[in-house]
C-alpha cells in the first residue's frame, strides 16, 4: 500500500452523530466484516452491495434483485437506525450552523 505517511496508516478523528456510531457497530455485529482484529474484512456478501454503489457513485446505474429476504425485524430495525441517522446529523449540523458531523 501507498501512504503519504512513512510510518503507515494514520487514525484520524471524525465528527459523527451518535446514531451513526451506533449503526456502524450494529451491521459489524450482524457480519458486514469478519475476521480477527487486524485481518478484518468486509463479508463477501456484502462486497456485492458496495460494489454496487460504487458503480451508482461514478456515475453509472445497477439493477438490484432480492432472492431471499432477511429477518423483516432486523430489516426494519436497520432502516429505522439510517432514517434516525439522517435526522440527528440534520439537528446537529442545523444547530452547529455549519457541517459539523458527517451522514450515511
Amino acid at each position: 500500500m501507498n501512504y503519504n505517511n512513512v510510518r503507515g496508516p494514520r487514525v484520524v478523528g471524525l465528527n459523527v452523530a451518535s446514531s451513526l456510531s451506533e449503526y456502524i457497530m450494529r451491521i459489524q455485529e450482524l457480519g458486514a466484516v469478519e475476521g480477527a482484529d487486524g485481518a478484518l474484512l468486509i463479508s463477501p456478501e456484502v462486497m456485492p452491495v458496495i460494489h454496487a454503489l460504487h458503480q451508482v457513485l461514478s456515475g453509472g446505474t445497477v439493477e438490484l434483485n432480492v432472492t431471499h429476504r432477511g429477518n423483516p425485524d432486523i430489516y426494519n430495525e436497520l432502516n429505522r437506525r439510517v432514517e434516525q441517522v439522517g435526522q440527528e446529523a440534520n439537528a446537529i449540523n442545523k444547530a452547529a450552523g455549519f457541517y459539523l458531523t458527517a451522514t450515511i
